[in-house]
């Protein structure tokens, strides 16, 4: 590790040591919670009936006790995983479920990675946060969803949908993984609760994490900062990045409550270069291991790269939510809008065929020269943006109907206004007895895409450019029945219609 390496990790640790000095003693003597009022969504003046809900079918010993399946997805409680071995990204969990394999190019943070569920890629099932999507169509930044945004420290738990079934989104064949996040909690004192992580690995790899969550009144609020910075296995393979998150919620007299949240990330992660003893291009360092000069197993929509350049992937983003949720005796509404922006810059150093190259005279290594690449700028400065609306009715015994609408629009900066989706759902579960669970729903999206310009006369940079709508109405029939055959055995039927969003 460099002396400019250590620099950066002391730079990071020491605002999480000041925090920790700051409310060391405080925490320490903090009162516990009112069990009765742990909940921030639960008001602190009432206790009202709650609705009725259908109950958890079972839970495994996976990690502790960490994972509760229901009869209509797989909800895994991210703080009882924790405490089974402590991990710092959502893609560190799911590659321990069953149908979700996870292929990485760095051990570390990396939004080029790609995760598989049922065999399709993460632009072929939905990711949500909080119950809206953030996956997004445009998919100019390489990847439908940047896993690096995606740490632990922010996160309560994580619900897994596998398949098409869900009403509530298209474009999920493989399958829904959404995303639950801490909030606040109502407390007696004003001192919050802190918790305070560091970790160090192999490869110089050292996390750092800070959260708190609190309450003032009817306000309550929760912090979250992580900073993450490695070497890498790989030479060249190194990251630096950190994430941060807010989340503020204001409880009104009528059981209201009022969401607003910010959670973002920011990266600088080192493309892995050919190392080949025996290569006529690179040089070798002896330090790292041999990565052949035509690999092809750590490069992902790029040439390789190559030592003698800028070799570096730049990667932000921004996740904004406001929502409004209204708890009634048996049912509950919710609002949302959100926001998502991304944006990438992309260097690597690389390698271009010779066009003065001359088989006759000149040597085999000579047919390619070295070049600069890069890729980025408004190009991969990608928005997403909508909102939601959701009711749910819980009037019947053993039986959850859930209606909604919500809309979205995708677009990069060069392109605006690329896709428009808006659509409408209904989705029924009905719990016909302890073993055997019933879900139906039905989903109508109207799809209008705007396509890319196009010239009346190509070649001629002066010719009229246009720009078509295409408009897509599908009716997305949704049905699975399942069976819980034993405590760790289920069985299922389920046939659905969806709708793939095509990438841009």
């Amino acid at each position: 590790m460099t002396i400019k390496h250590y620099a950066k990790v002391v730079k990071k640790i020491v605002p999480l040591l000041l925090v920790v000095c700051l409310f060391r003693a405080p925490a320490v003597s903090a009162e516990p919670e009112d069990p009765d009022h742990s909940d921030q969504t639960a008001c602190p003046e009432c206790d009202q009936t709650e609705p009725v809900q259908l109950e958890d079918m079972f839970v495994t010993a996976f990690h502790g006790g960490a994972m509760t399946m229901t009869p209509t997805k797989t909800v895994i409680d991210v703080e009882k995983f924790n405490k089974s071995g402590s991990v710092d990204r959502v893609e560190d969990i799911l590659m321990h479920l069953t149908g979700i394999d996870v292929m990485r190019g760095s051990l570390g943070a990396d939004p080029q990675q790609m995760v598989m569920m049922r065999g399709f890629d993460d632009s072929r099932f939905t990711i949500a946060i909080d119950g809206r999507t953030i996956t997004a169509p445009t998919a100019g930044a390489d990847t439908y969803v940047d896993w690096s945004s995606l740490t632990t420290g922010d996160i309560e738990k994580i619900e897994v949908i596998r398949g098409a079934a869900s009403a509530q989104y298209e474009n999920s064949q493989g399958g829904v993984i959404n995303i639950i996040t801490k909030k606040g909690q109502i407390r007696e004192t004003l001192v919050p609760r802190m918790t305070v992580s560091a970790d160090y690995a192999s490869y110089n790899t050292f996390t750092g994490r800070v959260t708190a969550g609190g309450g003032i009144g009817d306000l309550t609020y929760f912090l979250n900062y992580g900073y993450k910075v490695s070497d890498g296995y790989l030479r060249n393979n190194c990251y630096d990045g950190e994430d941060y998150s807010v989340r503020l919620a204001y409880i009104f007299a009528f059981d209201g409550i009022l969401t607003l949240s910010v959670k973002g990330s920011d990266l600088k992660m080192g493309y892995a270069l050919a190392n080949d003893p025996g290569g006529i291009y690179a040089d070798y360092d002896p330090d790292y291991p041999v990565v052949p000069e035509d690999a092809d197993t750590i490069r992902r929509y790029r040439d390789m790269s190559f030592a003698g350049g800028d070799n570096y992937k730049l990667k932000r983003s921004v996740h904004k939510d406001v929502s409004f949720e209204q708890p009634f005796k048996q049912s509950s509404m919710k609002i949302q809008y959100y926001e998502t922006m991304g944006e990438e810059d992309s260097y690597y150093y690389t390698l271009v065929k010779n066009s003065r190259y001359d088989p006759a005279t000149d040597p085999p290594e000579a047919q390619y020269v070295f070049n600069q690449k890069y890729s980025g700028g408004n190009d991969r400065k990608e928005r997403h943006y909508g909102g939601r609306f959701e009711y749910q009715m819980d009037f019947w015994d053993k039986n959850t109907l859930v209606v909604g609408y919500d809309q979205r629009h995708m677009e990069v900066k060069s392109t605006p206004d690329i896709w428009r989706i808006q659509a409408g759902y209904f989705e029924d579960t009905w719990q016909a007895t302890p073993k055997l669970s019933l879900v139906l729903g039905l989903r109508y999206a109207h799809i209008r895409e705007k396509t890319y310009a196009y010239s009346d006369e190509p070649g001629n940079p002066r010719s009229s450019r246009y720009r078509h709508d295409i408009t897509t109405d599908v009716w997305l029939p949704k049905s699975t029945l399942t069976y819980m055959m034993s405590e760790n055995t289920s069985t299922f039927v389920s046939v659905n219609k969806d709708y793939h969003v095509p990438g841009c």
